[in-house]
């Protein structure tokens, strides 16, 4: 397959090539394509001309060995931007000492040798001056990240003086060499004449050289980077500059603003063997900044809320959730730490797992006064064959939430499923005021609570059964003798006591004063 020499132009032009695909036969038609390949790619055509070496490659696989098609493939994917892929096609031995096939792996980003200059500049010399700009840009580019700036400016000496590009590369270079003012100079030219993206890369070297020189304190580099990521964003420049900011983030130890850059880093650009070390560097940040008690919990939520794709598999993040959703409670911000273990029961927890979390979550909802939701939360973790504790105790709080939900009989009916659930069948009687079923559900608890004692006297004297109350007294007398409760038992056993406004009063004002924790606590709406 034979191909121009390097700076020779091809034999036809574009309009003529097409011509040639029209006319061909089967026999004649891949070396039609490669001569409307060859002409694409003297136009810098890169997108179509690729398109036509991969019709090529279709109807013959084996063009894949051949140096040439290699060469015309590379140097497309340069044209397209699809350096690292261009690398690939002209790394094979056949094209390593050829001149055109190294000054295309110069323009691709490879990494800059003696050897490989070498080998590429008698093709970047025989190009048109016009066309030279790329390749020597790219090769002061490589120079420079090699280490070697004063080289860089003397391959860039071959470009005028006014091209933005080289001005850029220019720019870099004298700042390298230590010569700020000289560099200032070049990024400033290019602020007045370069492209868009040029403009942009001059702007971050302004703030890098002024950061460097300590003319441009944290706060006016910041706001100087966010405008410069505002208006220029995808390429190599957005990366430094967020990479940047992480830098002097660091220094200053805003970590918040160091979490921000490393994430936005991680998430949408390519850190190739160095994913790992980043993403373990944002856990252990996201972790510091949760477990911190003096920052305040609703910003520390809402930085794990942000940064949840990024937190830390496996117990660690399980961990951090729960301490999250701890702090948040403790705060009296019960729904937004329900939304937390939601989170974690839906993308992170795995079968049975999901039976404890959503039993917490229903807690959680409730304490914020959303019982539907609770109700929900229960039934969107259904499914697992949970162990006979967590399914009772996920009976018990949907029992509890519908009871909240104005639905008592319905509640009441759902304990009958429940074991050990008399305190709250009794609870669930006792706010409805219903006397007789309460004192009939309350007999069980009588020998181990004292407001469970005093409570079944209240009911007993508003139903007036004043054989009730003495069984009652001379059962439970001696256990609460000396304490108020004792003395408003009493009180109601007493003749006429049942009768009595005073001694109804004063049991009911013990009774206020005793504690309801545990589940009862969250069948109240207060």
């Amino acid at each position: 397959m034979p191909r121009a020499a390097a700076g020779e132009r091809p034999a036809i032009d574009i309009p003529l090539a097409w011509s040639l695909i029209a006319k061909s036969t089967a026999e004649t038609r891949q070396g039609a394509r490669w001569k409307l390949a060859t002409a694409l790619l003297d136009k810098a055509h890169g997108a179509e001309a690729l398109g036509v070496l991969e019709t090529m490659r279709r109807d013959d696989a084996a063009l894949e060995l051949v140096p040439a098609w290699r060469l015309a493939t590379g140097a497309a994917s340069v044209l397209i931007g699809r350096d690292e892929a261009a690398r690939d096609w002209l790394n094979i031995p056949e094209l390593a000492a050829d001149a055109e096939a190294c000054a295309w792996q110069v323009r691709a980003g490879a990494t800059i040798t003696p050897a490989l200059l070498k080998c590429a500049l008698p093709a970047i010399r025989v190009r048109a001056p016009g066309e030279r700009g790329p390749f020597l840009t790219a090769a002061a580019d490589g120079l420079i990240e090699t280490g070697d700036p004063a080289r860089a400016l003397r391959f860039l000496s071959a470009m005028p003086e006014q091209d933005p590009a080289a001005n850029l590369r220019r720019g870099v270079a004298l700042a390298r060499l230590g010569q700020r003012d000289a560099g200032r100079l070049k990024f400033e030219r290019v602020l007045l004449s370069g492209a868009p993206s040029e403009r942009a890369a001059a702007e971050l070297e302004l703030i890098r050289l002024g950061v460097d020189a300590r003319k441009i304190g944290y706060r006016q580099a910041s706001k100087r980077l966010d405008a410069l990521m505002l208006s220029w964003r995808g390429d190599a420049t957005e990366r430094a500059a967020i990479a940047l900011k992480r830098d002097l983030a660091q220094r200053v130890g805003d970590r918040v603003a160091v979490l921000t850059a490393s994430a936005t880093l991680f998430r949408y650009f390519d850190l190739g063997a160095d994913t790992p070390r980043a993403l373990a560097a944002i856990q252990t940040e996201l972790a510091t900044l949760i477990d911190d008690r003096k920052r305040p919990i609703a910003e520390a939520a809402g930085l794990f809320w942000e940064y949840r794709d990024l937190a830390p598999t496996g117990a660690a993040g399980d961990l951090m959730v729960t301490r999250l959703s701890d702090r948040l409670a403790e705060a009296g911000l019960y729904a937004r730490a329900a939304e937390l273990l939601n989170y974690q029961m839906v993308a992170r927890a795995v079968d049975i797992a999901k039976g404890p979390l959503s039993v917490r979550i229903a807690r959680l909802l409730l304490r914020a006064g959303k019982p539907d939701q609770a109700l929900s939360a229960l039934r969107l973790s259904d499914g697992p064959a949970y162990p006979d504790a967590i399914a009772s105790d996920r009976r018990r709080m949907q029992a509890i939430a519908t009871y909240r939900m104005g639905r008592r009989e319905d509640a009441l009916a759902m304990l009958d499923q429940i074991p050990e659930s008399g305190d709250l069948r009794a609870e669930m009687l006792w706010q409805a005021r219903a006397w007789k079923r309460f004192a009939q559900a309350n007999r069980t608890r009588l020998p181990v609570n004292r407001t469970a004692v005093l409570r079944q006297a209240v009911a007993l004297a508003m139903l007036g059964d004043e054989a009730g109350l003495t069984a009652l007294h001379r059962g439970q007398s001696g256990a609460l003798r000396g304490t108020p409760s004792g003395a408003a038992l009493d009180a109601l056993a007493s003749p006429d006591g049942a009768s009595d406004p005073a001694a109804l009063d004063a049991a009911m004002a013990g009774l206020a004063d005793a504690a309801v924790d545990g589940d009862l606590l969250l069948l109240s709406n207060s």
